[in-house]
């Protein structure tokens, strides 16, 4: 395991308690309508789909820089579909969870992504 992975790691990880936590202590406080019941899978989701990702994006670094852009822009649409098929299928299933889903998914979503860009636009030692 490379340093990079390392601190991308720790970092990761870091960012999953933290939301966790906080995810635990909101969606206590809330009424039962305005919480989601998916938000642990979420979490574990985009921390597990983060890392997968990071690990791809090293690899995809040693070879040389055009290979790499078209790597992470294929990579970044692929998740977006996977997303965007995630999202459809939970709704279909569970209507009544709409709006916290979607607040959890998108809070989630910003996290983890501002992690990842921050994390593989870092130049490397």
């Amino acid at each position: 395991m490379n340093k990079n992975f390392r601190v991308f790691l720790i970092r990761n990880l870091l960012a999953a308690g933290f939301a966790a936590i906080l995810s635990f202590l909101i969606f206590n406080q809330l009424p039962e309508k305005y919480t989601s019941h998916a938000w642990p899978y979420l979490l574990i989701f985009f921390t597990l789909g983060n890392l997968g990702l990071f690990m791809l994006y090293q690899r995809a670094k040693e070879k040389k820089l055009s290979s790499f852009a078209n790597f992470f822009m294929l990579a970044t649409f692929l998740k977006l579909l996977v997303y965007l098929a995630i999202i459809t299928v939970y709704l279909l299933y569970n209507r009544d969870e709409a709006v916290p889903f979607l607040l959890s998914f998108f809070i989630y979503y910003i996290i983890f992504t501002a992690l990842e860009v921050n994390a593989v636009t870092k130049k490397s030692n």
